[in-house]
């Protein structure tokens, strides 16, 4: 059986955040960042010590979450899409890794309880790829298993990921919610009113975008 130890989150901050026009990862949300909540949820759900991939925003962020129990990667070429930093993150886990939780930074949201679950969904079946769905909808994070791994690594990046999910449709174990946080990413000023209920030019303008630091 998978231990949940060995299963190693990796975030995904790596983009520009154009539509935003500001980095995502320091949002806040709540009392933390986006960042920082993911990770607070990560750390209370007892996995392994994340790897974050931080882009061209990486000298605002990494002085952020200098506390946090942490493995921190720069994609040099953010542009080159999402796979590329997720290759870029398998690269980085340790031989004993059993499997990879990829959570995109954009979708902060998800509850400590749904991780809990995907994961048990996880170690109890241990199959190629365990997710959240609602309906039709394939949503946030997801698991790899380390079976993958090569084939992950070897995908051209053009692709991205989701012709690797298709293939493995048939093995992948799905857990159903009504959890709106697994698929709705928080890419512009819009999202972010509707996620929190403040505008984000208020937020900007008050200077509240220090991120929080781990207590």
């Amino acid at each position: 059986m998978v231990s949940r130890s060995l299963i190693v989150p990796i975030i995904l901050a790596a983009g520009d955040s154009k539509r935003m026009g500001y980095p995502k990862a320091l949002l806040p949300l709540a009392n933390d960042t986006f960042l920082t909540h993911i990770l607070r949820t990560l750390q209370s759900a007892g996995l392994a010590k994340p790897v974050i991939l931080l882009g061209r925003a990486a000298a605002m962020i990494q002085p952020q979450i200098a506390d946090w129990p942490a493995h921190v990667v720069v994609n040099p070429d953010p542009d080159r899409g999402q796979l590329s930093s997720i290759q870029l993150g398998l690269s980085n886990l340790d031989s004993k890794s059993a499997a990879a939780l990829i959570w995109p930074v954009d979708l902060p949201g998800v509850s400590e309880d749904l991780i809990r679950r995907l994961v048990e969904l996880f170690v109890s079946l241990e199959p190629e790829i365990a997710l959240p769905t609602c309906g039709d909808r394939r949503g946030h994070p997801a698991i790899f298993h380390r079976r993958l791994f090569p084939e992950i690594m070897d995908a051209p990046l053009e692709r991205g990921p989701k012709e690797i999910l298709l293939r493995h449709q048939a093995a992948t174990s799905t857990l159903p919610t009504e959890e709106l946080a697994c698929f709705q990413d928080i890419d512009t000023p819009e999202d972010y009113l509707i996620l929190t209920g403040i505008k984000l030019d208020s937020v900007l303008a008050n200077g509240n975008t220090s991120a929080i630091r781990k207590t």
